[in-house]
């Protein structure tokens, strides 16, 4: 807590008192400078009225460190905000100059203030902070400026502190951000900065598809986070990273001291380091040395790189990539649960993200040598041996190999008696796309492609030359791979004019290349030299190294015995065409793709799993993922869920964790499946789960933590598909889905006003039906505007236009439909109105739809023959909800409306049948039996889609009394729904809720409900 004098100083800087001169704000700043618990040290003195040095009689108002604050009586007034930058550029310019190292300003009437930094086009704002109250806003003034000056040591890197000195929303970031982005400016043209850009780019389209963008703001985010991480890397060995320290900022980007210490791989040249490249980069990478050096990286008790990623990286763009990691708590209790014996069982994470499992791992295997008494040297070393992995995003890799130091800890690191130390995380393609072969033979090279938008490549030319190719040979010892490629990678440096194969040659009988592979590594010595002449060398020896990690490790006499992780959730429509065609034929050969169902409703998660298990796990190994909640329950994942995987490729599951209610964080709801690699004696999964509930929401927990909220209990699934199930009901084959009329800004229209005159019979004037829930980039798109033919204009109704046993109003849109179906695009011609409004429509849809989908719009509308089965259609329909978390249902009486894709529909004979249908689906007992059936999301059921009919409700029976019965009583609730006023009620769901309190008031619930129960078969008893 500020003391007493610091929250008076507050007080009057935030009170913008007229009263007060500038030189009242400028002694309360330095009140609050000297006695703000800011530790200051001897080069942090904080000055008044500081000469600048530049032989003039300019003075600074305030100086401390490399900062100057500029301070005026009241920054409201634009003029003299405006003057004051002028004045603060011309201080900044003056300083950074005179020091040679990045300077900062502050410009503030002590309630706003503003930090800058200075870019080669004049002085750009970077921050602000509002002060308004002294008990509200000291501290957070004080951490503001102590992130910007720096001034604090050893302090503890707890989630809460990284966030403050770190995150993204701290000063020192958005200043370090700015000055980075102005580097890459510099940089960017350079032929080896702009390959490194375009690998990096190559491996996050593999690893996100269609969700990721090549945006250079990413790229500065990700060398932040990547050169911050490499630095804290060297502070966790003991290294001194401060300003003062010998290090420099070549070998702290490049690692170059590391091997001095016994420790590879931990930060290597990568993508990252083009920071060196530019001038000013050098000194950038010393500051932010310094900024980390404050911390006391002895103290980690958690995956703090984690923690760092998830604040730097904003929450928005992990959502658009799907990046999500996994929770402290969940990790460790995963590990704890896989593996059971950490001194024999050797451990690969196969998407290991920035290491959360690694970090439990390695804790795990250290903790079981303290119990063991195994001598810390053995420990350590054997660490490496026992727990491995692999990612293919670049950022991810790097944090994931500072967390094995950090959870490996300075105190071991520093025994003297520790041996050398190489961390076995890999940069690489786990599923191995492109490596299309059996454990027991294949292909005898592997190969790298130097060109492509993604590792999965959909054919076409080289853009540099051949790949990179490599015998198979040459990987059985991985040291000696890592060693020869380095080898090749110093010759490529050589300026001789020798031919390739001469040069070559010596490095092949240093490392006894065999005959028969040594023109195959002389043709890829030749391809790194023409790459090297292009500017475009450098990094080839590393990403060659890492990317062939993931084959080493499935090498039969390398497999581990335990698998874990959370695969990534890349959903279908997400992935590049490559990638798509790839997982469909790696799916289908391993009985993922059953039931007639097509890839669309899947994601990578499951072949991931499938995968890591069929290339790395050994026979008898265990697993333990982390997978969306649908892998327990929905149709697509039947085949998953059999255990068996094509080949000799099975396991036995055991039984699965169901994380529906407890904290992960992550965007849907979750789970854990389990098992161990059983080749000939498949189990599928169980539907018995353990379900995990917590008092607390907070998913950012450690399990010591977190324990004692924690419980959990025995739940059975309901599987779709399984035996486990009754037969599904008739009418599911009647009812379908209604059409995607979508984007509405381009379908649905409301009346325009009329002309004086009218527009002549038939005919009406329209506009788009504009609302502010419309997503980009249809909300940016001009409003149509039109007179059609009236007989184009037709109702819709939408999942808002209906309530139980009642429709409503429905919505109007122009749609090209005759009385026997969808007008070809030539026949809409022939309709002068209906023409103009669809064409404007038509330009607007292929100037905006998503690049990869080449249908029409009049395509787009008609999507799987949804609108098209619609006309003609009887007279006689029932409709319900798609989604939700309950059932709304209704008759409809006309033939005329369409029925959008948030609604099914189907045809019936009659008044009496449809009542008895409608009265069925608004029954809760039949809600009830659903339930479990729905999609889950993070607010419960998700879609209730045909699942209604896994309830077997029969076909109506006209002879049958209780189906009378039902049919009448639904006839009194649409009574009492029509009678319901909503004149008042705005929101549909509102609307459902009241209609559903007035039927259960007048008993009518209840009554339907008995019914129900009457003519639906009740639940049997699961089998074991």
């Amino acid at each position: 807590m500020p003391s007493d004098v610091v929250l008076d100083a507050v007080a009057r800087l935030a009170s913008r008192d007229m009263t007060r001169t500038e030189a009242d704000l400028q002694a309360d700043i330095y009140l609050l400078l000297t006695a703000g618990s800011l530790a200051l040290n001897a080069a942090q003195v904080a000055r008044l009225e500081v000469p600048t040095g530049d032989g003039t009689r300019r003075r600074l108002d305030v100086e401390v460190g490399h900062c100057v604050i500029e301070v005026k009586k009241d920054l409201r007034n634009a003029n003299i905000c405006r003057d004051a930058e002028t004045q603060l550029e011309g201080y900044v310019a003056i300083q950074s100059q005179r020091l040679g190292t990045r300077y900062v300003g502050i410009l503030t009437d002590g309630t706003d203030w503003h930090l800058y930094h200075l870019t080669p086009g004049g002085l750009t704002q970077v921050a602000t902070l509002t002060v308004s109250s002294a008990t509200v806003d000291c501290e957070k003034l004080l951490v503001w400026l102590e992130a910007i000056l720096a001034t604090h040591e050893a302090v503890k890197p707890t989630p809460e502190a990284i966030r403050r000195r770190l995150g993204a929303s701290s000063p020192a970031h958005l200043l370090d951000h700015a000055s980075l982005a102005t580097l890459y400016d510099q940089a960017s043209s350079i032929p080896e900065v702009e390959l490194k850009r375009q690998l990096w780019s190559k491996l996050l389209r593999t690893a996100f598809g269609k969700a990721f963008t090549d945006d250079q703001k990413l790229f500065v985010d990700h060398t932040l986070l990547v050169l911050t991480a490499e630095i804290i890397a060297h502070a966790v060995v003991g290294f001194d990273v401060s300003a003062t320290g010998e290090l420099t900022p070549a070998s702290l980007a490049q690692g170059v001291v590391f091997s001095g210490a016994q420790i590879h791989g931990a930060v290597e040249a990568d993508f990252f380091d083009w920071v060196l490249h530019v001038e000013g980069g050098p000194e950038f990478v010393r500051q932010l040395a310094d900024r980390v050096a404050r911390f006391d990286w002895g103290q980690v008790e958690h995956d703090v790189l984690k923690v760092l990623y998830e604040e730097v990286i904003p929450q928005e763009d992990r959502a658009s990539l799907g990046e999500y990691y996994t929770p402290d708590w969940l990790a460790d209790r995963i590990v704890a649960s896989a593996v059971t014996d950490p001194l024999n069982q050797r451990v690969l994470d196969p998407s290991c993200g920035s290491g959360t499992f690694l970090f439990h791992a390695v804790k795990a295997y250290l903790t079981a040598c303290d119990d063991a008494a195994v001598a810390n040297s053995k420990a350590v070393a054997g660490v490496a041996q026992m727990v491995y992995g692999i990612d293919i995003h670049p950022v991810a890799v790097t944090l994931a190999r500072v967390t094995f130091l950090l959870a490996i800890g300075s105190k071991r690191l520093a025994d003297p008696d520790r041996g050398p130390l190489s961390i076995p995380v890999y940069l690489g393609d786990s599923v191995q796309w492109e490596q299309r072969r059996d454990l027991l033979g294949g292909s005898e090279e592997v190969r790298i492609s130097t060109t492509g938008d993604e590792l999965v490549e959909g054919g076409g030319g080289l853009l540099f030359g051949d790949d990179l190719v490599f015998p198979r040979n040459v990987l059985r010892d991985a040291g000696s791979f890592d060693r020869l490629v380095n080898a090749m990678a110093e010759k490529v440096l050589s300026t001789s004019t020798r031919r390739s194969s001469d040069l070559i040659a010596p490095v092949l009988r240093q490392f006894g290349i065999h005959a028969n592979d040594a023109p195959i590594l002389a043709n890829t010595f030749d391809t790194m030299r023409r790459l090297h002449a292009t500017g475009r060398n450098h990094i080839w020896g590393y990403y060659a190294r890492n990317l062939i990690r993931p084959l080493w490790l499935s090498e039969l006499d390398q497999q581990v015995d335990v698998l874990i992780g959370n695969p990534p959730w890349l959903r279908y429509s997400k992935m590049t065409a490559a990638m798509q065609e790839k997982y469909k034929d790696l799916s289908r050969e391993r009985g993922l793709l059953t039931g007639g169902l097509g890839a669309s409703g899947r994601d990578l998660s499951t072949l991931f799993v499938v995968r890591a298990v069929e290339l790395y796990l050994k026979p008898s190994g265990r697993f333990a993922f982390v997978m969306p909640h649908g892998t327990l329950t929905r149709k697509p994942h039947e085949g998953f869920r059999s255990g068996r995987w094509g080949g000799d490729v099975a396991v036995q599951f055991a039984e699965p964790w169901d994380l529906t209610r407890a904290p992960t964080g992550f965007p849907m709801v979750s789970c854990v499946v389990a098992g161990q690699s059983r080749p000939n004696t498949p189990r599928r999964m169980p539907a018995k789960a353990l379900a995990w509930s917590s008092r607390s929401r907070n998913p950012n927990m450690s399990w010591g933590t977190a324990k004692e909220g924690f419980t959990t209990t025995p739940v059975t699934l309901s599987v779709l598909g399984s035996d486990n199930l009754p037969p599904a009901s008739p009418y599911k084959r009647r009812f379908r889905q209604g059409a995607v009329l979508a984007p509405r800004a381009l379908l649905f229209a409301e009346e325009a006003a009329s002309s004086p005159i009218g527009f002549g019979a038939g005919r009406i004037a329209v506009q788009a039906r504009r609302t502010p829930f419309e997503k980009a980039p249809w909300k940016g798109v001009r409003t149509l505007r039109q007179t059609v033919e009236r007989a184009f204009v037709r109702s819709v109704h939408l999942g808002e236009t209906l309530v139980p046993f009642r429709m409503l109003q429905p919505l109007r849109a122009v749609l090209p439909l005759g009385p026997k179906g969808i007008l070809e695009a030539e026949r809409v011609e022939d309709y002068p109105g209906l023409a103009s409004w669809w064409s404007e429509a038509e330009e607007i849809w292929r100037a905006n739809k998503v690049e990869s989908d080449d249908s029409s719009l009049l395509q787009r509308i008609n999507f799987h023959g949804q609108l098209g089965a619609q006309i003609p259609t009887g007279s006689h329909r029932v409709v319900y909800s798609k989604a939700g978390n309950s059932i709304a249902a209704a008759r409809l009486n006309d033939s005329q409306p369409i029925i959008d894709h948030k609604l099914y529909w189907a045809a019936v004979s009659g008044a009496e049948e449809a009542r008895y249908l409608v009265g069925i689906l608004n029954s809760t007992m039949v809600l009830e039996r659903v339930r479990p059936l729905q999609a889950l999301g993070l607010f419960g059921g998700r879609d209730i889609d045909k699942n209604v009919f896994a309830v077997p409700i029969p076909s109506y029976d006209a002879e049958d009394k209780n189906h009378q019965e039902l049919a009448s009583l639904s006839l009194e609730a649409e009574a009492v729904a029509a009678a319901v006023d909503l004149s008042a009620v705005a929101d549909f769901k509102r609307a459902r809720r009241v209609i559903r309190q007035e039927l259960v008031r007048c008993q009518l619930a209840q009554r339907i409900d008995d019914v129900v129960a009457r003519v639906i078969p009740p639940v049997q008893a699961d089998a074991e």
